[in-house]
C-alpha cells in the first residue's frame, strides 16, 4: 500500500502501537497529576477542598482514593497490566471530577477530565494490546 493510500485508508497502520502511545501518554499524565499522594500537606490541602468546596464525606479518605486511582492506574495502563480495571477507576476518577470540580461544564472546567475518561474508555473497549505485560503473562 502507498503512502498515499495509508493517509486515506480506513484500515488501521497499527492498532498495538496505537494503543501503547496511549497507554503510556495517558499513564504518564496521571502519575505526573497524583505525585500529591506522597506529600501529606498537599492530601491535607485537597482534602479540605474537597471538605469545604465540594462537600464531599470523608474528605480526607476521598483524597487518598482518587489520587491513588490515578497513581496506581497510571502505573498499570504503561505497564499494560490489568489495563481494563485500571481504565474503569480512572474513568470513574474523571467522571466524578467533571460533574463536581468541573460543574459538568465538559467543554470548560470538566474538558480535560472527559478527554481523559474518553482516552480510558477508549483502551477499556479495545484492550490492552500486544505490547503489554498482561498479554505475556496471562498468554491472551
Amino acid at each position: 500500500m502507498s503512502i498515499k493510500n495509508s493517509l486515506i485508508s480506513t484500515k488501521p497502520i497499527s492498532i498495538d502501537i496505537g494503543i501503547l502511545v496511549a497507554r503510556i501518554v495517558v499513564g504518564v499524565y496521571f502519575i505526573a497529576h497524583s505525585y500529591e499522594l506522597f506529600d501529606i500537606n498537599a492530601m491535607n490541602n485537597f482534602a479540605e477542598y474537597l471538605s469545604k468546596d465540594l462537600h464531599f464525606p470523608q474528605p480526607l479518605f476521598m483524597a487518598y482514593l482518587r489520587t491513588s486511582a490515578e497513581f496506581f492506574g497510571g502505573i498499570l495502563l504503561i505497564l499494560g497490566l490489568y489495563t481494563r480495571i485500571a481504565t474503569i477507576l480512572i474513568t470513574f476518577t474523571m467522571l466524578v471530577a467533571a460533574f463536581t470540580a468541573g460543574n459538568g461544564d465538559v467543554f470548560g472546567d470538566a474538558e480535560m477530565n472527559v478527554i481523559y475518561a474518553a482516552f480510558c474508555l477508549t483502551i477499556l473497549f479495545i484492550g490492552s494490546g500486544k505490547f503489554s505485560i498482561q498479554k505475556y503473562l496471562f498468554k491472551e
